[in-house]
C-alpha cells in the first residue's frame, strides 16, 4: 500500500512540475495582453479625438461621412 501511495504521489508531483511552467507562462501571456489592450485603447481614443478636431465640418456642423 505504501508503494502504491508513493507511486501516485510521485506521479502527481511530476505532473505538477511539468504543468507549472505552462500555467506560469499562460498567466504571463494573459497579463501582457490585458496591459497592451488598455494601452491600445487609450492610443486609439487619443487619435480619434485628434482626427475629430482636425476634420473640417460643413455649414450644418456635420462631418463628411455624416452626409447622405
Amino acid at each position: 500500500m505504501i508503494i502504491l501511495t508513493s507511486i501516485f504521489a510521485y506521479k502527481k508531483v511530476q505532473f505538477a512540475i511539468r504543468m507549472s511552467p505552462y500555467v506560469i507562462f499562460g498567466g504571463l501571456v494573459l497579463f501582457v495582453r490585458f496591459k497592451n489592450k488598455k494601452k491600445t485603447r487609450k492610443r486609439l481614443d487619443k487619435r480619434t479625438e485628434h482626427m475629430m478636431k482636425n476634420t473640417p465640418k460643413d455649414k450644418d456642423g456635420k462631418y463628411p461621412w455624416e452626409k447622405k
